[in-house]
């Protein structure tokens, strides 16, 4: 009896640290660098982007991806992992420039553009125009 008590014990102690990091952000370096501050800290990605046409038939997405990382809240490194267009049938896309328009590292927030020109046709009816998609990365 003692030793199954002793087995749960042990059971129970290691499932709890499972539970807590299932809930918790991605961590990059836990409490060695946190120094006991508000604000996330870790590595993630934010994603904008902007579609027009019908798929499959003439259909265009723009997109920017940002990635960076904070500790406590303060951005130490941040910048355009991908900046492009995936196009489908009788339409085509082209990106330009992408830029960071704001805030960045040592801040707590960051801003990007990314603009593309498209063209398209449905039904033999032509479209075109230019995109831009904006990514912000908010305090905290």
């Amino acid at each position: 009896m003692r030793k199954a008590l002793l087995i749960l014990g042990v059971l129970a102690a290691l499932a709890l640290p499972a539970a807590a990091s299932a809930k918790a952000p991605p961590i990059i370096c836990g409490g060695a660098c946190d120094g006991g501050g508000t604000g996330y800290t870790g590595c993630t990605s934010q994603t904008a982007s902007e579609s027009f046409g019908i798929p499959y038939i003439s259909h265009v997405t723009h997109y920017l991806v940002v990635s960076y990382c904070k500790v406590n809240g303060w951005i130490t490194s941040v910048g355009i992992a991908a900046h492009g267009c995936d196009f489908q049938g009788a339409a085509f896309c082209s990106t330009g420039a992408a830029w960071q328009t704001g805030g960045g590292v040592g801040s707590g927030f960051a801003s990007f553009t990314g603009h593309a020109t498209y063209v398209g046709a449905i039904g033999g009816v032509p479209f075109a125009g230019t995109s831009v998609v904006d990514v912000t990365i908010g305090p905290g």
